[in-house]
C-alpha cells in the first residue's frame, strides 16, 4: 500500500482541480444557468446547437489555430537557436540567460499593456520605426494585424521559456560523442543533426507539448491588447469562453466553449507525441 498513499495526495489534487472542472464543465453543458435567480433548467443540447449557429466558436478555433502556427514553431526554432549560441559562449552564460528570462518572469499584462502602448497607431514606437520601413501602421485597429501582433508579444514572453528549456537540455548532450564526431571531422552542422538533436529529442517532445497548450488557452495578451477585436479577428477559444461565461453570464454557452478546448488541447498533445514519437527513442531522430 505505500506507493498508493505515497500518490494519494497527488492523485487527489489532480481529482479537484482538473477532473471535476472538467466533468462539471461538461454538467453545465446540457442546463441554461441564471446565477441571479440560482436556478437551472434542463435544455439538452440546446447549448451546442446555439453555439454552431451563432458561428463564434467556428471563428475562434480558426483563429486559435492561427495563434498556435504563428507563435509555436517560431518560438521553438528561435528558443533553440539562441539556447545553441549561449550554450556555446566562453564568457557572459549567465548574463544571456538572464536576460531571455526576464520576459517569463515578468506580468505578462503588465508587459503587455506596454506592448499596447508600443503599437498604438502612428504614435507608438512600432509605427513611428518598424511600421514605417514596411508600410504597415495601427496594427491593433487592423482585423489583419491584430493576430500578428499578439503573437509578436507571444513570441516574445515564450521565447525565454523555450531557452532555458533547451539550455537545461544541451548540458545533458554527451560530450564523449561530441568529441568523438570532432575528431572523426564532423563539421558543427553534422555534430548537431547526428549528436545533439537526437540527445534533446525527449526536450523537444516536451516543448513543442508546452507551448501548443500554452497557445490554445492565450487568454491575458488578447484581452490586454485587443479585446478579441477588431471584428473578432483575434478572439481566441480561451476569449470567448470568457465572454460568454463570465461577461455575458452563459454558463451553458462559456461550458460548450471550454469542451471545445479542452479537447483541442488534448488533440494537439496526442499530434504532438504521435509525430515526435521517435525522438523519445534514444538515437533515433
Amino acid at each position: 500500500m505505500a506507493p498508493y498513499v505515497l500518490v494519494a495526495p497527488l492523485l487527489g489534487l489532480i481529482f479537484i482541480f482538473a477532473i471535476l472542472p472538467a466533468a462539471l464543465a461538461l454538467f453545465l453543458t446540457f442546463f441554461e444557468t441564471d446565477i441571479l435567480a440560482g436556478t437551472m433548467r434542463f435544455v439538452g443540447t440546446a447549448n451546442f446547437a446555439r453555439a454552431a449557429d451563432r458561428g463564434n466558436v467556428l471563428n475562434s478555433l480558426r483563429v486559435t489555430f492561427l495563434y498556435t502556427v504563428l507563435t509555436v514553431p517560431p518560438s521553438m526554432i528561435l528558443g533553440l537557436s539562441i539556447a545553441l549560441a549561449i550554450n556555446g559562449l566562453r564568457r557572459g552564460r549567465m548574463f544571456w540567460q538572464a536576460v531571455y528570462f526576464l520576459p517569463v518572469a515578468a506580468t505578462l499584462v503588465a508587459m503587455s499593456i506596454v506592448w499596447r502602448w508600443m503599437f498604438v497607431g502612428r504614435k507608438g514606437i512600432i509605427d513611428q520605426t518598424f511600421g514605417q520601413a514596411i508600410g504597415l501602421t495601427d496594427w491593433l485597429n487592423s482585423p489583419v494585424l491584430s493576430l500578428p501582433a499578439v503573437a509578436i508579444v507571444g513570441n516574445w514572453q515564450q521565447i525565454g521559456f523555450v531557452v532555458i528549456l533547451y539550455l537545461a537540455a544541451l548540458t545533458a548532450v554527451p560530450r564523449h560523442l561530441l568529441e568523438a564526431a570532432r575528431v572523426d571531422g564532423a563539421g558543427a552542422w553534422s555534430r548537431f543533426w547526428h549528436v545533439t538533436w537526437p540527445s534533446i529529442g525527449p526536450t523537444t517532445v516536451f516543448v513543442g507539448i508546452i507551448t501548443s497548450v500554452d497557445a490554445l488557452r492565450v487568454f491575458d495578451t488578447i484581452s490586454t491588447m485587443t479585446g478579441g477585436g477588431p471584428s473578432r479577428s483575434s478572439q481566441t477559444l480561451a476569449h470567448l469562453m470568457w465572454e460568454r461565461g463570465i461577461y455575458f453570464f452563459d454558463i451553458g454557452g462559456g461550458s460548450v466553449v471550454t469542451l471545445v478546448l479542452l479537447a483541442l488541447a488534448l488533440a494537439a498533445t496526442a499530434v504532438q507525441r504521435l509525430l515526435t514519437a521517435r525522438l523519445e527513442r534514444a538515437g533515433t531522430r
